[in-house]
């Protein structure tokens, strides 16, 4: 699930699916279950790893046939600029940036970015990125019973609101002729 979570969230699709906070959850259930912390952090990385490498592949074996089709020239030349002069720093950066993950692989691919090199970034981005959120939710995790104390005195305080509104409401139908 942790896989497919990071897998599908760096890929163009990722605002579908909240792979960020299933990841999370992991980290969070990995404090008090018998999940894995390292495996949730090795299964995430492995899920934005094969995105990436798809996005290279793809843009490697395609050119600039993605990038004429959705008249992205412009911001490709500009991808390209960037690459050049600042690879390392970009792909790193990028990599960990939600909207541009997928397409700087892909660019990454298109240019034919040195691919051991790209592989070592794009290793050490995904490996940064899933630690960060599975450490966040770990910690939350340790918290637990904090937070779900929380949650609870934020659902009873919903609970009487609602009620305190619907008889308001309700009195003032009542004192109106309808």
């Amino acid at each position: 699930m942790v896989f497919l979570a990071s897998f599908f969230e760096t890929s163009p699709f990722g605002f579908l699916i909240p792979g960020s906070l299933i990841v999370a959850l992991a980290g969070y259930y990995s404090y008090s279950s018998n999940l894995s912390l390292a495996g949730v952090i090795i299964f995430g990385t492995f899920g934005m790893m094969t995105t990436f490498l798809i996005g290279y592949f793809l843009g490697y074996k395609s050119g600039y046939s993605v990038v004429k089709l959705f008249n992205q020239e412009k911001n490709s030349d500009r991808a390209k600029k960037i690459l050049t002069k600042h690879g390392a720093a970009v792909i790193t950066t990028a990599l960990i940036a939600n909207t541009t993950r997928f397409w700087m692989a892909y660019v990454s691919g298109i240019e034919k970015y040195n691919f051991f090199k790209f592989f070592f970034y794009a290793t050490v981005s995904s490996l940064s990125w899933n630690s960060l959120i599975v450490a966040i939710g770990y910690l939350a995790g340790t918290e637990r019973f904090t937070i779900e104390k929380g949650l609870t005195g934020v659902g009873l305080f919903s609970y009487a609101l609602l009620i305190i509104l619907s008889l308001i409401v309700f009195r003032i139908f009542k004192s109106k002729e309808f």
